[in-house]
């Protein structure tokens, strides 16, 4: 499939998961023919300190290095982050932003059809039982902005955390994506959400 030159930051919380679905959003571009690189920045280890992380995805070989100073695409794993210092730094009008948030969340500077809202800790709580959001997140950035065929992402998503996780937790993770990519799908049907590049 033809990928759309894409750079994402993700800010999170220690113990949200922002590193994994960094990752895990490179690894999926590359498996479905995409070149990606995914870097973690490391700050204080510990649960609940800032945490950010970026993915660049692309047609070709990603040569570029370092972190993402103007994100395409903007991921806050707690919507609380909106108003932590540097955290909307580089936004412009044309950056699109995904929050994990129960309702409507403004950012400075980004119109309102340019941001996603998904209440990604609830989706987590049904499905995993804990407020653990990368997953959700993931699958949503995956299938709204990066292009990713739900149904094919959703199966190799199930088989990646296999094998890493047991059984039932990996099904629990993939309930939670697909949930998350429901609940995307009336934002792009009814063109709410610009998405990047298209």
């Amino acid at each position: 499939m033809e990928f759309v030159p894409l750079e994402l930051r993700w800010h999170g919380r220690g113990g949200y998961g922002a590193k994994t679905a960094a990752l895990l959003l490179a690894e999926a571009v590359i498996e479905f023919g995409g070149f990606a690189q995914a870097s973690p920045e490391f700050g204080p280890e510990r649960r609940g300190a800032p945490v950010q992380a970026y993915t660049r995805v692309s047609p070709q070989p990603v040569r570029r290095r370092g972190p993402v100073d103007r994100p395409d695409v903007l991921v806050l794993l707690d919507a609380r982050l909106v108003s932590s210092p540097g955290v909307l730094q580089g936004v412009t009008a044309r950056t699109r932003v995904v929050v994990n948030g129960a309702g409507p969340v403004a950012v400075p500077g980004v119109a309102p059809q340019g941001i996603l809202v998904l209440d990604a800790s609830g989706i987590a709580r049904r499905t995993v039982g804990r407020d653990i959001p990368n997953v959700p997140l993931l699958a949503a950035v995956a299938v709204a902005f990066v292009g990713l065929p739900p149904g094919p992402f959703l199966r190799w998503l199930e088989e990646r955390l296999a094998r890493e996780l047991p059984k039932e937790v990996a099904l629990r993770n993939v309930e939670a994506a697909r949930l998350a990519v429901e609940e995307v799908q009336p934002w792009l049907r009814t063109g709410r959400l610009s998405t990047v590049g298209r």
